[in-house]
């Protein structure tokens, strides 16, 4: 799996769920992972899994796992 980092630009999969915005171009603002039993049912990822604090061009922001984001397609 790519390792991210503050400041990349990134793309959501186009297969994600569409409350995460399936091919937008995104920016990482920050990282975390997850620690708790109930983040893992929060995010559906195992304990250790990378979440990402990503911001879109409109200004929102949101959080996914790793396994919804992708270096950005040139």
């Amino acid at each position: 799996m790519t390792s991210f980092t503050w400041g990349d630009t990134i793309q959501v999969k186009p297969n994600a769920p569409t409350c995460m915005r399936p091919s937008a171009v995104a920016e990482i603002v920050g990282i975390r992972e997850v620690e708790t039993a109930e983040q893992a049912v929060q995010f559906d990822a195992p304990l250790g899994t990378k979440i990402y604090l990503i911001e879109f061009g409109d200004g929102n922001a949101k959080e996914v796992v790793e396994t919804w984001i992708e270096p950005m397609r040139h």
